[in-house]
């Protein structure tokens, strides 16, 4: 069993560097990050923040056909019910202006292979960081949470018949703004550039003692992400009647 876990920034991947030993595969524009886990051969990608760096990083690893696709990392909360740390599986993701929905075909097998989750009903994508309160409460009619690659990733995997599911844990709460708009923080890689970020909290104690209190959340929360796909991705390889397609109920709705 092959399977691809895409996140978005290096700090999202940062844990697993703890947990396990890889092996480092160039390839354009990215470099894969192999290892075994279990009986799954598990290639990890950082594809850089945002729906254009998502595509890129997807098409470069167009050329291998994995028996399933995880977008996972971070995202925020839209619904009060859902907190900092909580393991999300979505059923469907939806981009921001609500006219595309894709089933996540890969979730149902997830779920039972899964303790500790929270499965929702849609988790939605948006161009730019969701900075406000009030541009959350606007996502909120669309879906439980939002992030930003996630629909990319999971239609680059849909266009070439791999099952795909999302795994994200929760970094900021439904009612928690962003200290500052990372959106103009992110470098030519996709990646949040820790220096712009500074500059952009510098001479506010306000500000810094949020990035602190959004920073120390987003460790734990990706620490807890890294955790429980490692003991999801055991299960999974240890059953070997695995199956992550299928017409669901979940499918019907989302194709």
């Amino acid at each position: 069993m092959n399977l691809l876990v895409a996140y978005a920034v290096d700090p999202e991947f940062a844990p697993w560097r703890k947990l396990r030993k890889f092996q480092e595969i160039p390839r354009a524009h990215l470099t894969i990050y192999r290892t075994e886990i279990a009986r799954a051969t598990v290639d990890f990608i950082t594809t850089g923040a945002g729906p254009a760096h998502a595509k890129r990083a997807m098409n470069a690893v167009a050329v291998v056909q994995y028996a399933l696709c995880i977008a996972s990392g971070l995202a925020g909360s839209l619904r009060p019910e859902f907190g900092v740390g909580d393991i999300v599986i979505p059923h469907v993701v939806r981009d921001a202006g609500g006219s595309k929905s894709i089933a996540c075909d890969g979730a149902i097998a997830l779920e039972k292979a899964s303790t500790r989750c929270k499965s929702i009903d849609a988790v939605v994508s948006s161009d730019k960081i969701a900075s406000t309160v009030e541009e959350k409460h606007a996502l909120a009619s669309l879906g439980d949470a939002v992030d930003m690659e996630s629909f990319t990733v999971v239609s680059a995997a849909r266009e070439r018949n791999m099952p795909a599911a999302v795994v994200r844990a929760i970094s900021d709460a439904h009612d928690q703004a962003m200290p500052v708009d990372f959106t103009t923080a992110i470098d030519e890689r996709g990646q949040v550039s820790v220096g712009s970020v500074l500059k952009l909290a510098a001479g506010s104690p306000s500000k810094i003692a949020a990035l602190m209190r959004l920073g120390r959340d987003s460790k734990q929360a990706a620490e807890t992400l890294a955790r429980f796909l490692e003991a999801t991705i055991e299960r999974l390889a240890a059953n070997e009647h695995a199956s992550f397609g299928g017409a669901t109920e979940f499918a019907r709705r989302g194709a």
